[in-house]
């Protein structure tokens, strides 16, 4: 039983896992950015959502398509009021007896994070393109030597200083791109509507996987399944420490706004 609720463990770890953790990063990121800079962290936080939420919003509605929800109401980018702090939503309904629509609840709360991926790679081709094809080939290069959460990671911060180097080309196209993907990088996160949305969802796909690593360890299977899975998510993994290395971006500020706060009270 041990060796069972292990593997259904490592099979949830491989698939939702790294997403979970993605968007929990993110989320962690911008709690402390906001708890450090202060009241001036609002105006951050809004200016980011110029971009960032119609990012974020526009995951959850193409996730609706897929799975047959109907679109009920959208709005990408609204302005905060003193009654709801609310910058954007997307209302759907759905068959709740079709069991796939039921089902894709999981992924539209998961969209933003899809969303949010796809346009910091489209700006990194676009506006990194020497970098981010450097750091494609690097990522292939530690995929088949079978490498390291920490050295996949490691690998994203290399990136994100090489990007500096774009500056002495284009200083104007770098300044836009690193924007663009930090105003992503903070809005990739999952709200408690979003989690709160998929729960169902997320129970449905447990017991998938439950029913799924149970038939596999009968055929003796397990290993070359986790085996696999592993390789498909090392370049993902890869992906999703952009993303993670981007979010801590707005940590290291935020303690270097705190600190020079803390000098200036001692000085």
């Amino acid at each position: 039983m041990d060796q069972y609720l292990i593997y259904v463990g490592q099979l949830l770890g491989l698939t939702l896992g790294v997403m979970v953790v993605c968007g929990l990063v993110a989320w962690i990121a911008r709690k402390v950015f906001m708890y450090f800079v202060g009241n001036s962290a609002t105006a951050v936080f809004y200016a980011s959502s110029v971009v960032g939420t119609p990012v974020h919003e526009l995951g959850h509605a193409l996730m609706c398509i897929p799975f047959g929800h109907r679109i009920t109401d959208m709005k990408l980018l609204m302005m905060p009021s003193r009654r709801s702090r609310t910058l954007g939503y997307v209302e759907h309904s759905h068959n709740t007896k079709n069991p796939w629509a039921v089902f894709g609840n999981l992924f539209i709360s998961f969209g933003p994070i899809f969303s949010g991926l796809g346009v910091m790679i489209l700006v990194l081709t676009l506006c990194f393109p020497t970098q981010w094809n450097a750091y494609l080939e690097n990522s292939r290069v530690l995929v088949e030597s079978g490498a390291s959460i920490q050295e996949s990671l490691s690998g994203s911060f290399s990136l994100l200083f090489s990007l500096f180097d774009q500056f002495k080309a284009d200083a104007l196209r770098a300044t836009v791109g690193i924007l663009i993907i930090l105003s992503v990088s903070q809005h990739i996160t999952l709200s408690l509507a979003d989690l709160r949305g998929c729960i169902t969802a997320l129970f449905m796909y447990t017991g998938i996987v439950a029913v799924f690593a149970g038939v596999t360890m009968l055929l003796g299977l397990q290993n070359g399944i986790v085996s696999g899975l592993m390789q498909v998510n090392l370049p993902l993994l890869s992906l999703f420490c952009v993303s993670i290395a981007f979010s801590l971006v707005w940590v290291a500020i935020a303690l270097i706004v705190y600190l020079l706060r803390w000098l200036k009270v001692i000085f």
